[in-house]
């Protein structure tokens, strides 16, 4: 774990982090393009061209596709972490009219704990609410909550959800969470975070909140889980 962590810590969201991530999910395309819809790909590389995600491209599919399937259900949509809103435009193209909620510092990462051993730094991967709503424009029943999760969502009105996305890096902003959206969702609904399995923190907090839940934590492939709320 020390070892990993070390080497998480030596990418920090810089060019070796991007370099990285690009080289593996080119990969990925061209192994996806094969075999998936062409507009789906088109829609894959244009957010790879922009930097506009530090996704993989298969963690990218994996929420499309997660998307996707939940936009039929009651409920609405969520985003904690939106970053350069790569992620975000995979949500809003298939979310129908459902109202989606992003929320964000808007000035990068907040502290971190003790939990998170020192991997990230204050302000990393800041991304103004600004340029953000600007590279939305197009889609409609957006709504921004700017601030640290979850007194950012003391303005939400209560209603149920069907997907929610984590990518929020940090044990404290993750435990917030879950302690806000698991109730929230619908059964059936679909919690997928980042990060689980490379980062402590992340880790940690999913695996202290479902300690007592009849929810098991899928943990996938990539950098990811997922939860099926029963």
């Amino acid at each position: 774990m020390w070892l990993k962590n070390r080497f998480v810590q030596s990418l920090g969201g810089g060019r070796m982090e991007r370099f990285g991530l690009d080289l593996w999910s080119r990969l990925q395309l061209a192994s996806l393009g094969s075999r998936k819809d062409p507009a789906v790909m088109e829609l894959l590389w244009d957010i790879r061209r922009g930097k506009r995600s530090l996704l993989s491209a298969f963690e990218q599919y994996l929420i499309y596709s997660v998307a996707r399937s939940q936009s039929k259900m009651p409920g609405a949509m969520a985003e904690v972490g939106v970053f350069r809103g790569g992620s975000a435009k995979l949500i809003c193209e298939v979310k129908g009219d459902k109202p989606f909620h992003l929320f964000d510092t808007y000035e990068g990462l907040p502290p971190s704990s003790e939990a998170d051993r020192g991997i990230h730094k204050e302000h990393q991967y800041t991304c103004s609410l600004e340029e953000i709503q600007e590279y939305l424009s197009g889609y409609e029943n957006l709504h921004f909550h700017k601030g640290i999760f979850p007194d950012s969502a003391a303005d939400v009105p209560e209603q149920t959800y069907c997907f929610a996305h984590f990518d929020v890096d940090l044990y404290e902003g993750t435990k917030g969470c879950l302690e806000y959206f698991y109730p929230r969702m619908e059964r059936g609904g679909v919690m997928i975070s980042h990060d689980y399995g490379i980062l402590a923190g992340v880790e940690k907090a999913f695996q202290e909140f479902f300690e007592d839940k009849p929810e098991e934590i899928i943990d996938q492939p990539t950098t990811q889980c997922m939860i099926i709320k029963l």
